[in-house]
């Protein structure tokens, strides 16, 4: 491509939302030459790229427009084409050209992303951990009054047994003595109807002999249906 100059146009929105025009010179380029400043790596390098286009009716030269927004930053592209190709000329104030497509921005992008899964499981980690203690403790605190109720129902249930057994020991007293008078009762009963037997077996004895002994004086026979 031989050499040229030729004249763009660079219309860029500012801040105030005011459209400034201004003309920049540029100078002879060669198309093997790239004007790029060096890629400067970022940790987080991500842009974003915004194009519109302005074209002009020149018979050599035609100019691109685009604004790139590169950490809080607004660059100016221009794309000058000639007879034999185009080059690329950026123009703005302190920017910063961040490489994407390389293998270190994957790097970045997957530590970025383990940093975040750490912190997040870290949290979570925090929150279990808080939760099983919070848990824990309450059961402990449900634990101590679960066995301090238990302690005094035992303590009712056993002086309510006692009670009971001192009762039911009265009552069996009182039944024994019961039982036991009505034995001797019993007994008592027994010999008064074994005395009152005797008494009526002795007097019939008695009778029985004195009708003999008179049979035996007077010598005569008991009579046949005395038996």
């Amino acid at each position: 491509m031989s050499n040229y100059q030729g004249v763009a146009r660079v219309e860029r929105n500012h801040y105030h939302n005011e459209d400034e025009t201004f003309t920049r010179d540029i100078h002879a380029l060669t198309p093997s030459i790239s004007i790029l400043p060096p890629p400067v790596h970022h940790p987080f390098g991500t842009y974003l790229s915004m194009s519109t286009s302005e074209r002009d009716d020149f018979s050599t030269t035609s100019v691109d427009n685009s604004t790139l927004v590169v950490a809080g930053s607004v660059v100016g592209s221009v794309i000058v084409e000639g007879d034999g190709g185009s080059n690329r000329m950026i123009i703005g104030e302190q920017y910063e050209h961040f490489d994407v497509s390389g293998s270190n921005v994957r790097d970045v992008v997957l530590s970025a992303t383990s940093v975040k899964k750490e912190e997040v499981e870290s949290k979570i980690m925090a929150w279990k951990n808080a939760k099983i203690s919070e848990i824990t403790n309450r059961f402990k605190c449900e634990d101590a009054i679960i066995k301090g109720w238990e302690s005094e129902q035992v303590q009712k249930a056993t002086l309510k047994m006692k009670q009971v057994q001192r009762k039911l020991e009265e009552k069996k007293a009182k039944a024994t003595e019961r039982m036991e008078n009505e034995i001797a009762k019993a007994h008592r009963k027994a010999e008064e109807r074994r005395a009152s037997a005797e008494s009526i077996r002795g007097t019939k004895t008695a009778k029985v002999l004195q009708v003999a002994n008179l049979m035996k004086a007077v010598g005569r026979s008991p009579a046949k249906n005395f038996f």
